[in-house]
């Protein structure tokens, strides 16, 4: 008897695999940078704010939890008038305040928008390589280069 392929061991629907979409834009009312995204099954299929919030890895949930429909909301992405989800930037700057408190009092170089995404991204499936926090090395301040 033959096996069609979504009975086969280790093949994956199009429930299986999801597309996500991410945007970094910039919020002028809290002044720091807002995550929107948006996801879809293979077959183009969008994903509902509950489908969302499952897809949320446990050791986040517990967290958000006391403000779950505060943390990801859905909204008209501003540039292109399509409804994404969105990370709330409401608490952005009070949690990465206190994380840049460290790399400011030691005059260390922080890329700030790596550092915000690295600990907002893995909330919603965006987990940045480990290559996108290397200190990009700095220019010496004696080459006048013409």
């Amino acid at each position: 008897e033959s096996l069609d392929d979504s009975q086969v061991p280790g093949v994956c629907t199009t429930e299986d695999v999801i597309r996500y979409e991410y945007h970094v834009l910039y919020s002028s009312s809290y002044q720091v940078p807002v995550l929107y995204f948006r996801a879809c099954f293979l077959d183009g299929r969008p994903l509902t704010l509950d489908e969302i919030w499952r897809s949320v890895h446990a050791c986040y949930q517990d967290r958000l939890q006391e403000g779950l429909w505060d943390t990801v909301t859905q909204q008209e992405h501003p540039i292109l008038g399509q409804p994404f989800f969105v990370l709330h930037p409401c608490r952005t700057n009070e949690f990465i305040s206190a994380v840049l408190t460290g790399p400011r009092k030691h005059n260390r170089h922080t890329n700030y928008i790596t550092l915000w995404l690295s600990t907002v991204g893995p909330v919603v499936g965006l987990n940045l390589p480990l290559n996108y926090a290397k200190v990009a090395p700095e220019q010496n301040s004696n080459d006048h280069s013409v």
